[in-house]
């Protein structure tokens, strides 16, 4: 009987030990489970830069690369116009600037001689500044004869045909910087808690059907007061080119609560 009874004893002390390790087990899971959760959010794919390039003067177009979806490199020709005529003025305008700087000099010499007075050596003098003034503008007008991509992207829309003249300002070619795209996301406000810059998260683009790693890059200077919303920039760890600007997709965050 005695032999019986403490056999009894150790079943139930053994029961009461495993149950309180299950508890204890499962209570850790369950306040682990709590501290952290799987946040979501719809996001946008953007490009970085994005630039409508228009004409800065009059004249025909004579030459445009690139056509619809192509990739180009920074310093890439993008525009060509035809500018004889702008060359032919700035031709002009350097030999204007050239007398008018002889007859100042000449001017100047005679001074020295009391040949002539000091205001026809100012006049002179002016004139010569203002022939300068026009090289400039020469030059700049051809300088603006040939459009080069300020960076490294794609095309993605042609606006204007080759030999067609166009007028200043007039929007000739939509650019994009593929390179580096960012992910938009509008998050609750409340998420600033434990959202920060650097934060990891996992972007599952629609139309890929794939899942990329990215890193919040900029969180917006202010809270939408109505929607109580803030925008939020990430950038992916590694550019795929499979990702194109306007994609959308869902962003994952592991949060801390």
């Amino acid at each position: 009987m005695r032999y019986i009874r403490k056999t009894r004893l150790y079943r139930l002390c053994f029961s009461i030990f495993l149950f309180s390790h299950i508890f204890i087990v499962y209570a850790e899971e369950n306040s682990s489970s709590n501290d952290m959760s799987e946040e979501t959010i719809r996001g946008l794919v953007k490009p970085q830069k994005k630039t409508v390039i228009s004409s800065e003067i009059p004249a025909k177009i004579i030459n445009i690369p690139f056509k619809d979806g192509e990739a180009f490199k920074q310093g890439d020709l993008l525009i060509k116009f035809d500018c004889s005529l702008y060359y032919a003025q700035l031709a002009s305008a350097n030999a204007e600037h050239e007398a008018r700087l002889k007859r100042y000099e000449n001017n100047k010499e005679l001074l020295s001689f009391a040949a002539t007075s000091n205001i026809e050596v100012e006049l002179s003098k002016a004139e010569m500044k203002k022939a300068e003034a026009e090289v400039q503008v020469a030059n700049v007008r051809v300088r603006h004869c040939a459009i080069k991509a300020p960076y490294s992207g794609r095309v993605i829309d042609v606006l204007a045909n080759e030999y067609e003249s166009v007028d200043m300002e007039t929007e000739l070619l939509s650019i994009l910087n593929d390179i580096q795209l960012e992910i938009e996301l509008i998050v609750p406000s409340k998420w600033l808690g434990w959202l920060s810059k650097g934060e990891a998260f996992e972007f599952l683009v629609d139309e890929t059907s794939q899942k990329y790693p990215a890193k919040i890059s900029r969180i917006g200077a202010v809270v939408d007061p109505v929607s109580q919303t803030i925008r939020v920039i990430g950038l992916f760890d590694t550019p795929s080119e499979d990702i194109l600007s306007g994609m959308s997709g869902t962003a994952f965050f592991n949060s801390i609560h």
